[in-house]
This record gives structure tokens, sequence and C-alpha cells, in this order.
């Protein structure tokens, strides 16, 4: 057996905070709503129905930055939390144990497909 560290919750902020740097130039402080969408995706908590991307893109605003410490991230959690009715205690958790950046496989949705498949209505059989 490994003498692995538990994983905590800011811990896990300052690995999704450097996940696709290819550079190597984020210290792991600052999270941006990509990176924290992806995590909340991996932790199965963004799931499009009860929690969505829109739902995160909006309490992004309360800060007008792009890129925001642990502090704000955390509060802009405990907000969505309250509006959305989550048990805040199972989201932390989740997202403390959903295991490192890519670890699991995270389908980001492309709703470009949807219109790849569009006819209009004169295409369309009537019958």
């Amino acid at each position: 057996m490994g003498d692995e560290e538990a994983a905590t919750l800011d811990g896990q902020f300052y690995e999704f905070a450097k996940f696709f740097d290819l550079k190597k130039e984020r210290d792991g402080t600052l999270i941006t709503l990509y990176r924290s969408d992806y995590w909340l995706r991996q932790a199965k908590v963004l799931d499009d129905r009860k929690l969505t991307m829109t739902d995160t893109g909006l309490m992004w605003w309360k800060y007008p930055k792009t890129e925001l410490n642990w502090d704000e991230w955390y509060g802009i959690l405990t907000d969505l939390c309250v509006i959305k009715s989550l048990d805040q205690e199972f989201v932390e958790l989740a997202l403390t144990n959903c295991g490192l950046p890519g670890t699991s496989t995270v389908i980001v949705p492309q709703y470009r497909s949807f219109f790849d498949t569009f006819k209009p209505k004169s295409k369309l059989l009537v019958g």
C-alpha cells in the first residue's frame, strides 16, 4: 500500500486549475470557467439537467474576471448549491473524490451535431 495523501477539495482545485496547461505556466491558484466546468462534469455534478453550464456561467459573472481564486470559486460553489438546491456536502465530496484531472472520461457536449441533422420543413416527408 502506498503513502498517498487523501484528496482535499482545495488540492483538487489546485490540480484542476493547472489542467490543460501544456506550457506549464499556470501555478494552480486561479481557475477558469472551462476548467471549473470540466471538474464539475468529471465529478458528475454538472449533468446538464439539474446543473448546467449556463448556471455556472451566470454565477461566474458575479466576478468581472476570467479566472477566480480559491475563495471566489468556493463562494460560487456555495451559491450554486443554494440556488439549485444541491447538498453542498455531497457536491464537495464528489469534487474531492472524482480523481485527478483526466483520470476518467469527460464528454463536453457539442451542440453543433444537432444542427448537422437539421432539415427544413419542405424536405421532411409528410405522410
